[in-house]
């Protein structure tokens, strides 16, 4: 009779212990996953930014300068240095390309004075893109900035920027199809996926948010902001340009690989 009880009180404990592992064991797997998954989305602050020194002087030899963009940070308008980042990178943009297509450097078309557009990203000066970015991680503390942006696209594969810049050659449907799948990873990381966008015409365009419907604060993820969505006041003929879906990858990925040619990064 003993000889049963002490089989059966051995096998309770065995059967106790097992599970008290188990737990166990789960519960550190977890709180590996957490503590990545925190640790990824603390990255930038973990260090401060608040201390990087700008230069405020375009390197053009003109009027611009960066103190309106700074003031506009620094006061927490988002929204407002957001269509500044624009004002800026159109004006300045749009002097480098004039020079590089006066210097027969380009000779396929003029550049666009109504919208960024992929010529200013291939050629925008080195020292005024280090300048805006640095503004925008400077003041949001790591939050924002096109060297954000870099850092999340990177993150999908290390042939994503390259991929999206050469969009022309995407002429089978497996290359549309990855073009498609690395564009709404980028969209959703950064916080622009809208699974039911429509342009103008009420056409599904790039499930991307409109600008309107971004949100400008810190609340809103990680390189969220700039939006590389820049038209010139008054230009766009069908609507308003804040009403319409705001993504385009194929400028967004020649700026950010501008970036790596001019050794910006986060």
């Amino acid at each position: 009779m003993w000889i049963l009880i002490l089989i059966v009180l051995a096998v309770v404990v065995y059967f106790v212990m097992s599970q008290a592992s188990s737990s166990n064991q789960s519960s550190k797997v977890s709180s590996r996953t957490q503590a990545t998954k925190a640790s990824s989305q603390n990255y930038a602050n973990q260090v401060d930014y608040s201390n990087l020194e700008v230069s405020l002087e375009s390197s053009l030899p003109t009027r611009y300068n960066y103190t309106r963009l700074r003031d506009l940070l620094a006061e927490g308008k988002w929204r407002e240095a957001d269509e500044e980042t624009g004002k800026m990178m159109l004006a300045v943009g749009y002097v480098a390309t004039e020079k590089k297509v006066r210097d027969g450097e380009w000779t396929h078309s003029d550049p666009s004075e109504e919208s960024l557009d992929f010529l200013h990203c291939m050629y925008f000066p080195c020292a005024d893109l280090c300048t805006i970015d640095r503004l925008w991680v400077k003041y949001s503390n790591g939050r924002f900035g096109f060297s954000v942006q870099k850092r999340i696209m990177s993150e999908l594969g290390e042939d994503t920027i390259s991929f999206l810049c050469n969009r022309l050659n995407h002429s089978s449907y497996q290359e549309r199809q990855k073009n498609t799948e690395l564009t709404t990873s980028f969209q959703r990381r950064i916080g622009w996926y809208n699974p039911d966008s429509k342009d103008s015409a009420g056409r599904f365009n790039m499930n991307s948010k409109t600008y309107n419907d971004l949100t400008f604060s810190m609340q809103a993820p990680y390189g969220h902001l700039p939006t590389v969505h820049y038209w010139k006041e008054g230009a766009m003929t069908n609507g308003s340009f804040e009403t319409q879906p705001l993504y385009d990858g194929y400028n967004l990925a020649q700026l950010l690989n501008r970036l790596s040619s001019c050794g910006i990064a986060l």
